[in-house]
């Protein structure tokens, strides 16, 4: 086996690994967020403004979702 054949082994070794120590962290994360939230005393129309940003900057799972219904038509 070539050294780059050894690297891309690595590679998509260590890709798995990420991919699972997001999915694991993910949770933690979220739950934190959340505590977080609580605790400021956060409401979702604090994050109105946001996603309306997101939305007219056409990024974002918000600008995906309004591209896919406008082709559908």
């Amino acid at each position: 086996m070539s050294r780059v054949e050894e690297i891309n082994v690595q590679i998509a070794k260590l890709e798995e690994e990420r991919k699972s120590a997001m999915l694991t962290e993910r949770g933690n994360v979220l739950d934190r967020i959340k505590k977080e939230i609580k605790l400021y005393g956060f409401k979702t129309s604090d994050f109105k403004g946001v996603l309306a940003t997101r939305k007219k900057r056409g990024t974002g799972t918000a600008a995906k979702k309004t591209v896919a219904k406008k082709t559908t038509k």
